[in-house]
């Protein structure tokens, strides 16, 4: 058996497929009988609920999780370092994990101009770093990434705690790839398939993975699927 290193199974969805825990966790123990090592997770997600009753039916420390954190939320313009931990330590009870292997930050505050937008920004990176760090050293996350929404986002300083970023990458939307250069950050590429399903019916599954997987920014890549036989297909392009 082969561990496919740079997929990620994306959980998004899968409430929409799988409409019981029994057929879920099946699910996920054959992605894992295939070499699938990760999880992207997220209580934003309609279908958390139904992952963690899943998870609890296999041995959860078959995957390790990345995890989409959201703070402050889009009406606030605030971060709260507290709810911030309390949201990790939820997340490792819920997913029977001591240590997460990825933290990914989303802010999506509303700003009156560019400029609110990266003082916030910079505002919260200050406020974080002490706490990203303390929890690397303590082995309870491994890697800091974060979500650039922001269009003016290469005014934003590197920082040397943050390991990388996540990205809508496709054939069609790559416009994080120069910041990612310009700051020596990886690459999580996330809407592999450009958000529709219409994509695959036009270009080739293959040319869609290998667009990525070819990409020495890359370092993995989060694919949403919901049935063995097309799990079997990207695994064997892999």
């Amino acid at each position: 058996m082969k561990i496919v290193n740079k997929i990620v199974l994306g959980t998004m969805k899968l409430n929409k497929y799988f409409t019981n825990s029994d057929d879920l966790s099946n699910f996920l123990s054959y992605a894992h009988v295939k070499g699938v090592r990760q999880l992207h997770v997220s209580n934003e997600y309609s279908s958390y609920n139904l992952l963690v009753k899943s998870l609890k039916k296999i041995n959860t420390k078959k995957f390790t999780f990345i995890l989409k954190l959201s703070e402050p939320k889009t009406d606030k313009l605030r971060f709260n370092l507290k709810k911030f931990l309390q949201k990790i330590n939820k997340y490792r009870n819920d997913l029977g994990q001591k240590h997460i292997y990825i933290i990914q930050l989303v802010n999506r505050y509303k700003c009156k101009n560019p400029k609110e937008y990266l003082f916030y920004e910079q505002k919260v990176f200050d406020i974080i770093q002490s706490t990203i760090i303390k929890l690397k050293k303590t082995k309870i996350i491994k890697s800091f990434y974060f979500f650039p929404y922001f269009k003016h986002k290469n005014k934003i300083k590197k920082r040397w705690f943050i390991n990388g970023i996540t990205s809508y990458r496709n054939i069609y939307e790559k416009q994080n790839d120069d910041y990612a250069e310009q700051n020596n950050y990886k690459v999580i590429a996330m809407r592999t398939f450009g958000g529709s399903r219409k994509i695959l019916k036009r270009k080739n599954l293959k040319k869609l993975i290998m667009f990525n997987l070819n990409s020495k920014l890359v370092e993995k890549i989060i694919v949403g699927t919901n049935n063995k036989t097309q799990l079997d297909q990207l695994l064997k392009i892999c």
